[in-house]
């Protein structure tokens, strides 16, 4: 499904007069930062589902707004403050691997992060939709 939205910069060049363009910079990143905070702990949650010492989702935490490309972005990462290696154990754990024989091992935790990405999506959107209505 393809949507055409018309409009769309007229409508953010007139909130940024109304407002300030700093202002309006807040609000979006406190929008982004609280959704993708509601994602993480969707990830977090699903993530306990192959929990072993329970360090990765322990780890699991949401970056600062960034511009990139000229868009707003938060991340979603995994930093455990000691090795920053905590992301390779991650990839391991969503993809499978090979193991020392050269057999391919699914393990237990194939796929929960995508599949919560994919659950927590719309609540991403309610939530961003929720806090700049409520802000501005």
């Amino acid at each position: 499904m393809k949507l055409t939205i018309k409009g769309e910069k007229e409508l953010q060049q007139e909130l940024e007069r109304r407002f300030g363009k700093n202002r309006m910079q807040k609000v979006v990143d406190y929008a982004l930062t609280k959704a993708a905070g509601v994602v993480a702990s969707i990830i977090a949650r699903d993530m306990k589902s192959f929990a072993d010492t329970g360090k990765s989702v322990k780890a699991t935490s949401v970056s600062k707004p960034q511009t990139i490309g000229g868009v707003r972005q938060v991340k979603i990462h995994w930093n455990d403050g000691s090795s920053g290696e905590r992301y390779r154990i991650i990839h391991l754990n969503e993809y499978g691997h090979f193991d020392r024989s050269g057999k391919w091992v699914n393990t237990a935790g194939k796929g929960v992060i995508d599949n919560a990405m994919r659950k927590g999506r719309q609540t991403y959107f309610d939530t961003i939709k929720s806090e700049l209505s409520r802000r501005l």
